[in-house]
């Protein structure tokens, strides 16, 4: 069973041999990688061209047209490579240029896949997205925790479309799609925040959104990240640092809503009109959280119960950020 993988590079030279030696070990080895140039100037895509004249598996796409040359970031470049992936592509999975695989990364990805394609009937055929756990390391890949979602005090689950339009609660280097998904996914509006985070919605609203609850990536912390670890976890013991995270970073928060709420947006008129009525009309309430006033936006915030689940001090300080 192929398994096809996409990556979009950027100035990853650095980390980008660990990367292919990490696929390389992979005990699962039908795998076929699609890589995307974004504009890097370390000379990232001559050592992906490289790499694919010693493993055929691995290839970096040309460009359709001048126009595709452009640097796209993230989100649009990886819709540009799930349009070219191969149309006999079953599974699709998505790799960040700096992270290690573990060996059994793709196996127990697909497993877990092909798990959730085997139940009920009337979901054999339904889009699914399986993510995992990760390890997170240093630039060095020395330990830092053992597990994302504890260091970052997330919790993968409930994975419903309300839920997950509001936090994203997967990491697009784990991530696995199967050929449902991609279908219904198509091109990506510029609404978009991250692609994970657009699959997992479509994902929830459409089909299963499955959290394998076990590491298979070292994802490594080096101060440029797109989206990186952060420690989440406070307590009683540690109240002043506690209370110093819960009353800062408003900027950033407020950024992270209108965030959210743009692409909640973005989807709501993509696929309202096949949404549930209850779904779809919290979309497009949420979506015009950032329009409000100072009250009123803190009003919807509780009225929609869009405060983060990870405890009473991270869930007052949305309120007071909000």
């Amino acid at each position: 069973m192929t398994v096809d993988i996409i990556c979009s590079v950027w100035n990853g030279a650095r980390f980008l041999p660990d990367f292919f030696q990490s696929l390389a070990a992979q005990t699962h080895a039908d795998w076929r990688l699609w890589v995307r140039d974004d504009g890097s100037q370390d000379g990232s895509a001559e050592l992906v061209r490289s790499a694919g004249t010693v493993d055929s598996r691995i290839r970096l796409l040309d460009f359709d047209d001048a126009g595709d040359a452009v640097r796209l970031g993230v989100a649009r470049a990886f819709g540009w490579l799930l349009e070219r992936v191969p149309g006999d592509a079953n599974y699709i999975m998505c790799a960040d240029q700096d992270d290690v695989w573990l060996p059994t990364k793709i196996e127990r990805t697909l497993l877990a896949m092909r798990a959730a394609e085997s139940g009920p009937s009337t979901e054999r055929n339904a889009p699914i997205l399986v993510h995992t756990d990760l390890t997170v390391v240093d630039a060095e890949l020395r330990l830092v925790h053992s597990s994302f979602w504890e260091f970052s005090r997330l919790d993968p689950e409930p994975s419903t479309l309300r839920r997950i339009a509001v936090q994203n609660v997967t990491t697009g280097a784990t991530v696995m799609i199967n050929r449902a998904l991609r279908d219904r996914v198509g091109r990506a509006p510029r609404g978009v925040a991250f692609h994970d985070w657009w699959y997992a919605c479509v994902a929830a609203a459409f089909g299963r959104v499955v959290a394998l609850r076990e590491s298979t990536v070292l994802y490594r912390q080096h101060g440029g990240n797109a989206v990186g670890a952060r420690d989440r976890r406070t307590g009683l013991s540690d109240l002043s640092r506690a209370m110093t995270g819960v009353l800062g970073g408003t900027r950033e928060f407020r950024r992270g809503l209108n965030q959210s709420a743009k692409q909640a947006a973005a989807f709501a008129e993509r696929y309202g009109a096949q949404l549930d009525e209850d779904d779809r009309r919290f979309l497009e309430a949420y979506s015009r959280i950032p329009t409000h006033g100072f009250v009123r936006r803190k009003m919807e915030v509780l009225r929609l119960r869009t405060v983060p689940r990870q405890g009473v001090l991270r869930a007052l300080g949305a309120l007071l950020r909000a």
